[in-house]
């Protein structure tokens, strides 16, 4: 069974500017610096970032073909995990949502099962395709893993050494996610729609028309009641799920939006983009704006703690750094 850590109190949007100037302030950063790889000229890059359920570990992925998970109160790197055995870049991280010990990784050709604890590799599948993005079934014993030829790949992580079943999108994807209950196949497409499928029969059950332009990042909110949708026209938009009906759009960004996510209550919303230096973040319910985070770097992942208002990003060449994580 999947642990539960104490959510912190809410922050109304009325106090939400001053809180989050305070927390967020670039005086109280931490970072967590990469260690240059010896095969690399340049310094590691960070290709993705994800929480565990509890926020007491943070993974990255990396170009040196490693999986480094921190703890996020310990910013030495002779304190975190390494996590070795892909072949090539490592794409994309995502955390086991039962276990919060245990999480998967993929390279092109190559999905790895970890149990960071341990430092071990408790499995590997080899895929058809570059994978892109990886998404967990809500019961964890499902792994959805999407390829840049618009395959999606299902893997039992109790028995990797097979593929349970693969489905080809028509168009370009670049998302996939389950909905909460884990009925839905959430799918992001190049023509600005949202596919929702069946699980697991995969039939397609209906089609959003969000954005104009392909549609990069999704994510639904804790309760499960909206979606947010980012695009490559730098709109984040918020659909309601019940009816699929457009609540909200957020057009302050002016790149695509490549990363975005909800704050633990859903009350806050963030985004962020590979080609710009700003983070955006937006009270849901008002639609006012109540921070903006400036760096002098590209911002191409961001992501919530699951618990607090924290804020984790990349793009800077030193490595990783957190937000907040000195006002709590």
């Amino acid at each position: 069974m999947g642990q539960q850590a104490q959510k912190h109190k809410s922050v109304e949007r009325s106090r939400a500017p001053s809180y989050f100037t305070t927390a967020f302030h670039p005086s109280k950063a931490r970072d967590y610096r990469e260690h240059r790889p010896s095969n690399h000229s340049n310094n590691a890059v960070i290709r993705s970032i994800a929480w565990n359920n509890l926020g007491n570990r943070i993974a990255c992925g990396l170009n040196s073909n490693l999986v480094r998970v921190w703890n996020p109160e310990k910013p030495e790197a002779k304190n975190s995990t390494e996590l070795k055995g892909h072949l090539k870049d490592v794409e994309k991280v995502v955390w086991d949502p039962m276990h919060p010990d245990k999480l998967s990784s993929c390279c092109n050709g190559q999905v790895k099962f970890w149990d960071y604890r341990i430092n071990r590799c408790l499995g590997t599948t080899a895929t058809v395709g570059d994978n892109v993005n990886l998404a967990y079934h809500p019961d964890s014993k499902v792994l959805a893993v999407g390829t840049k030829d618009d395959r999606i790949h299902f893997i039992d992580p109790r028995n990797t050494n097979t593929i349970l079943k693969t489905h080809k999108e028509s168009n370009q994807c670049n998302q996939v996610t389950f909905s909460h209950n884990g009925e839905f196949i959430l799918i992001t497409t190049s023509l600005g729609k949202v596919v929702l499928r069946d699980w697991p029969s995969l039939e397609e059950v209906y089609s959003v028309s969000a954005h104009h332009s392909a549609i990069n990042c999704l994510q639904l909110d804790p309760r499960g009641s909206t979606l947010a949708i980012g695009g490559s026209d730098a709109a984040l938009s918020l659909w309601d799920t019940t009816h699929w009906v457009c609540i909200r759009t957020f057009t302050r960004m002016e790149s695509p939006i490549k990363s975005m996510g909800y704050s633990f209550d859903g009350a806050y919303v963030c985004a962020s983009s590979d080609e710009a230096t700003n983070i955006e973040i937006a009270h849901c319910d008002s639609g006012d704006y109540v921070h903006t985070v400036q760096t002098n770097h590209s911002i191409p992942n961001i992501a919530w703690h699951p618990n607090k208002y924290v804020l984790a990003y990349t793009g800077d060449p030193v490595g990783l750094k957190i937000l907040g994580i000195n006002a709590v």
